[in-house]
């Protein structure tokens, strides 16, 4: 079996794809990093995209129509030397879509070539398939998003960890950690913790997208001493700091269908507060409503209180049970589906 992988190591610092293949070259897969020259004349069995609308959606307008049909180009061209089509469903569309347009013809053309998909719930299966019907026709799976333990370095105590973020070891702490991007709603987390009780501190730990995102948390926080904005880029020996300090991670996004920011909380044993969309009641049923909770509607202070107060009381094993979501083990459900759609071989 020969994998292209679209791809192999994300420029994004998101470890998934590097994960998901690593096990596969163990068992003596060859996978390689896409570039359109493996495609016009690499002999591979599938080609395996995971955001394949990322390279035209920040590109400047005309450069943008350019790559969508070089795309084009390219999957007409995979297609006639016989090598096998995957898309693996992170999400329906950008979150912050430049083109919608052409995003919408793109999307439209691609999931009618497909030759199989890869959903990360079922839930995400059930609207993958409402928005594009052309999916319902294609071979498809669900293969769970993986979780992060030894992933990033790990060695800290909770009172150690505290201590490196200056914050007293009893005072109730809430988290948010990752890349800051407007449809993760943090201003908004930001509002409502304001509103809880003097004693609830909150930290925010990331890059923000843009300047103007930066501007509208530092506007949020305020001079409010309970706030702490780390809104730079987390480095990955850095980041058991802020998920082993917290009592809580909270992620508030108004537009969610799968999060591996929630497989990176529970990977420190963090328990998670997140909107009930997506894949999350999926997530929750997975790993146990002692470790997952979940929302209605938009998050009120009394909600995230709610949540804080079953983070810090609620009795739960010391660790998240997480086994089930091994990369060994999603990488041979994923292999097994390259067989699949690529039908009996000689």
């Amino acid at each position: 079996m020969r994998v292209l992988a679209w791809p192999l190591e994300s420029r994004l610092g998101n470890p998934y794809t590097r994960l998901l293949y690593g096990p596969m070259r163990q068992r003596g897969v060859t996978v390689d990093e896409f570039i359109p020259r493996r495609v016009l004349t690499g002999d591979y069995d599938v080609w395996h995209m995971h955001w394949p609308d990322g390279g035209f959606n920040t590109a400047p307008p005309s450069t943008a129509w350019i790559k969508a049909f070089g795309l084009v180009g390219l999957v007409e061209t995979a297609r006639m030397r016989g090598i096998r089509l995957v898309w693996t469903v992170h999400n329906l569309g950008a979150h912050e879509t430049r083109y919608p347009t052409l995003e919408r013809a793109f999307w439209a053309y691609l999931t009618r070539r497909l030759d199989g998909w890869v959903s990360l719930s079922e839930a995400g299966r059930a609207v993958a398939e409402k928005t594009f019907p052309a999916l319902r026709a294609r071979p498809s799976v669900v293969i769970p998003h993986g979780h992060y333990r030894d992933v990033y370095p790990d060695a800290v105590t909770r009172e150690e960890a505290r201590s490196w973020l200056g914050i007293d070891h009893d005072r109730p702490l809430i988290a948010h950690v990752g890349a800051l991007r407007p449809y993760k709603n943090v201003p908004h987390l930001i509002h409502t913790a304001r509103q809880l009780d003097r004693k609830v501190h909150l930290v925010v730990a990331g890059r923000p997208q843009t300047d103007g995102l930066a501007r509208e948390l530092r506007e949020a926080a305020g001079n409010d001493p309970r706030i702490r904005l780390d809104l730079r880029f987390i480095p990955t020996d850095e980041v058991q700091y802020y998920l082993r300090a917290a009592d809580l991670a909270v992620l508030p996004y108004t537009d969610i269908l799968n999060s591996g920011s929630a497989l990176l909380a529970l990977s420190f044993d963090c328990p998670v507060l997140l909107p009930h969309r997506g894949a999350m009641g999926e997530l929750q049923a997975q790993v146990g409503d002692t470790w997952v909770r979940t929302y209605e509607g938009p998050l009120t202070p009394a909600a995230l209180q709610a949540a804080l107060d079953w983070a810090r009381l609620k009795e739960r094993s010391s660790r998240a049970p997480l086994d089930d979501l091994s990369w060994e083990a999603l990488s041979r459900r994923t292999l097994a589906f390259y067989r699949r759609v690529c039908g009996p071989t000689d």
